[in-house]
């Protein structure tokens, strides 16, 4: 019986572990425009969006972000992690379909400060 329980336990526990898959998009304002695209799984847990994506052009895990949802609001951190920063914080506004279906619940952040926009998207339902 106890074996049966730690095995409902970890199946249990598995959905909440993987991610939902999401797109990025990022401006910035430098000395040029920069415009970086990355892709990957964000894992939730309560009211907080987190994770690492990969870069569009050459794979490589360099963009990690963690979003706080609040209502209609949105709070993050967003760093390159091959710059090795701090991160920046960036606020901005939480969208979701008013009337998601079983294969279609598009969401969207979008979130700004006075240099970076960054978009993030998804059209998947929870599988």
């Amino acid at each position: 019986m106890k074996r049966l329980l730690v095995l409902c336990s970890i199946l249990l526990a598995a959905p909440a572990q993987s991610g939902q898959e999401w797109e990025l998009i990022s401006v910035t304002r430098g000395p040029t425009w920069e415009v970086n695209e990355a892709k990957g799984a964000l894992k939730q847990n309560g009211r907080v969006l987190e994770g690492v994506l990969k870069d569009k052009t050459d794979g490589k895990a360099d963009y990690q972000i963690r979003v706080e949802l609040n209502g209609e609001h949105a709070q993050a951190t967003f760093r390159f992690i091959s710059e090795n920063d701090e991160g920046t914080k960036l606020t901005g506004i939480y969208k979701r379909t008013a009337k998601p279906t079983k294969t279609h619940c598009p969401e969207q952040i979008q979130l700004m400060n006075s240099f970076q926009y960054i978009g993030l998207a998804r059209n998947a339902c929870e599988p």
